[in-house]
């Protein structure tokens, strides 16, 4: 019996990337994402079905999960992908790109979690992972948005684990670093240890195969930011300006 997943934000980056990598597996891959236009494309794909759906409308989300249990279609594992970053001005804060950043990174992967997580029930190695990012372990430039949406988002995935450790579901948590997709390629700024997509996609597929409980890639971008992490607050804080204004 082929095993089957559902990955959202799958219409490019590292979601379209891991949702072909999963169907070169033998899996079965529901792939949502808002374009229509680029699922059909992926679509093409064996293995892959596209599933058309705006994560931020919460009802949107209701009705296919109501449609896929009608459908007795039990998820062998959940990938919440999606994902948005705006990076914003601190002497002029826009609010609504606050709003666009937490509607997309946090509510809706709340939101998913609250009526996919049934569809987990029937599989005998249930796996949710929900990808996140590296960018709240340091205090970065414009990224008050962003970065206070994916710590949101990692506490969130923690606690959430804690909450269902007596249940089968096994729940991963991936902060990755920089990787080269159309999200990140509009950075103006140098993104060191940048991987691509191909390996992003290989490296959550055998994470997950080996039942991790947390993914982060690059190892080398993740021990250099928990080290900054730990210096001294005030030098901490230093070092953050100082590098703003590169």
């Amino acid at each position: 019996m082929s095993s089957t997943c559902l990955i959202t934000g799958a219409s490019s980056g590292i979601g379209a990337a891991t949702a072909k990598y999963f169907a070169s597996q033998g899996w079965t891959v529901y792939a949502v994402a808002r374009s229509v236009e680029k699922l059909q494309q992926l679509a093409i794909t064996p293995g892959i079905i596209a599933l058309p759906l705006d994560l931020t409308d919460t009802h949107a989300i209701i009705t296919t999960a109501k449609e896929l249990a009608n459908k007795n279609i039990a998820l062998d594992l959940v990938l919440l992908n999606a994902g948005s970053c705006e990076y914003v001005t601190a002497k002029n804060l826009d609010l609504s790109a606050f709003e666009r950043t937490f509607a997309i990174n946090f509510h809706a992967n709340v939101a998913a979690i609250k009526y996919l997580l049934p569809l987990l029930s029937l599989s005998k190695k249930p796996q949710l992972a929900v990808v996140s990012s590296m960018a709240h372990f340091f205090p970065f430039t414009r990224s008050e948005a962003y970065g206070a949406s994916k710590a949101a988002l990692s506490y969130f995935v923690d606690s959430l684990r804690v909450d269902l450790a007596k249940t089968e579901i096994q729940i991963c948590l991936i902060e990755p670093g920089f990787v080269d997709t159309p999200l990140t390629q509009k950075n103006d700024f140098k993104m060191p240890f940048l991987l691509s997509v191909d390996t992003a996609a290989k490296r959550i597929y055998h994470g997950l195969d080996n039942n991790k409980l947390r993914i982060r890639f690059p190892i080398r971008l993740s021990v250099m930011l928990k080290l900054m992490a730990c210096l001294p607050y005030g030098l901490r804080c230093r070092l953050a300006a100082k590098m703003a204004d590169k």
